[in-house]
């Protein structure tokens, strides 16, 4: 009891600290607690933390988030599937009455599971508008076709058509709407409410992992990273691999199961028979990668492999892959990255066509590709390295500057 009323204290005299600030920028993301890539839900805490460690020595930020960081000033505001955050925000927002710009780290299920979460986001966009505020929101998730995650039927139509509400709405009540891929801009500017809304701001590169030369090559480590979550196909790839000669690749999958979907009968059912499979084939499963192992693993592979099923948001696990300038192929629905004029730059930069990095899901393509990476790994490093260059966590922070000027 006393400790819950010392952190309540603590937390307390953070806000006041920022109210008391002028020019301050409000902040809405989860967040980690101690190191940038120790949040177990959501990928956006990291991708924030690097945000924020560029901005911070620019601006005064108020970051309310669903951990605490007495680090970097972050007040614990909201917690995951509480049904009361968007009145806790609104809340915690009412008192910066000198805070005028909000920026808001949004993906579909960053608040809470339920499709509550989602439906009444645009009423929270509303309360922010009626009070006067200047948001911005960065959309990690653009999707209007969910045929390729749940198949045919009534779900996917109102999925589909709920879609096109949402982000009609989304475009309407902010300032601006933020994606991090040219791709994603072009899906948007479909829509009602979207005139000079939308920029594209690319998904930014952590620089500071240092790359190192593997000097054995004569078996190919393929490596999949991320979440085991059905729409990014690992069991898709893991099949594929069935097609493949043992003797000259290996396969590990660098993470673990989905923390959204683990309740799901039918998610439990679908990785009981990945297990199962991956065991038979010899195929290892590291569960969560801890901050401390991500050079290592990273380190031990050849050729990154990005199986999706759909192309829905900017593959975090990417732009780590840009960070260890690895080699990496993507499968066919993920072609609308290469949309981004930085992609296109660096195709021009290497000597690479788009096509080149692309597999379709059949085993004819996929061990054509495998082959054609394998001769050409140098060449795909340095596509890598180029665009970790451009992707740069201090360059893109001052695109975000320029933003909310």
């Amino acid at each position: 009891m006393r400790e819950n009323t010392k952190n309540m204290f603590r937390q307390d005299l953070l806000l006041d600290y920022h109210k008391n600030m002028k020019n301050n920028l409000i902040i809405i993301s989860p967040y980690p607690k101690t190191t940038k890539y120790s949040h177990v839900l959501s990928a956006l805490a990291s991708f924030n933390k690097n945000l924020v460690d560029k901005l911070k020595t620019r601006y005064n930020l108020v970051i309310l988030a669903d951990n605490e960081n007495k680090k970097d000033h972050a007040v614990k505001t909201w917690e995951k599937n509480d049904f009361f955050n968007y009145f806790k925000l609104v809340k915690a927002i009412v008192g910066y009455k000198n805070s005028q710009n909000i920026l808001i780290q949004f993906e579909w299920v960053v608040f809470g599971r339920n499709i509550f979460f989602v439906g009444f986001f645009p009423v929270f966009l509303l309360a922010l508008k009626l009070l006067g505020k200047k948001t911005h929101v960065v959309l990690h998730g653009v999707n209007f076709d969910f045929k390729p995650i749940f198949g045919t039927g009534l779900k996917t139509k109102l999925l589909n058509t709920g879609s096109y509400v949402f982000y009609s709405l989304v475009c309407l009540l902010t300032r601006k709407i933020i994606v991090t891929e040219n791709h994603f801009k072009k899906q948007l500017l479909k829509l009602p409410f979207t005139e000079n809304k939308v920029i594209f701001i690319p998904h930014g590169v952590d620089t500071l992992f240092k790359k190192q030369n593997k000097k054995n090559f004569k078996k190919i480590n393929l490596g999949y990273f991320g979440f085991l979550h059905p729409y990014k196909g690992p069991k898709l790839l893991l099949d594929l691999f069935t097609t493949i000669n043992y003797g000259e690749y290996s396969l590990t999958f660098f993470g673990g199961e989905s923390p959204n979907l683990m309740k799901n009968k039918d998610y439990q059912t679908y990785m009981k028979n990945f297990y199962l499979n991956a065991k038979k084939l010899g195929v290892k499963i590291t569960g969560f990668v801890e901050e401390n192992k991500l050079g290592k693993y990273f380190n031990e592979v050849d050729l990154v492999i990005f199986p999706y099923h759909s192309f829905i948001s900017s593959s975090g696990m990417l732009a780590m892959t840009f960070s260890f300038e690895k080699p990496f192929i993507l499968s066919r629905p993920m072609i609308g990255y290469f949309d981004s004029p930085d992609f296109s730059e660096a195709l021009k930069e290497t000597g690479f066509k788009k096509e080149d990095f692309i597999f379709d899901f059949n085993q004819e393509s996929f061990e054509y590709r495998l082959n054609w990476a394998r001769k050409n790994l140098t060449q795909l490093v340095n596509f890598s390295r180029i665009m970790k260059e451009k992707r740069d966590w201090k360059k893109i922070s001052k695109q975000y500057e320029t933003l909310l000027k």
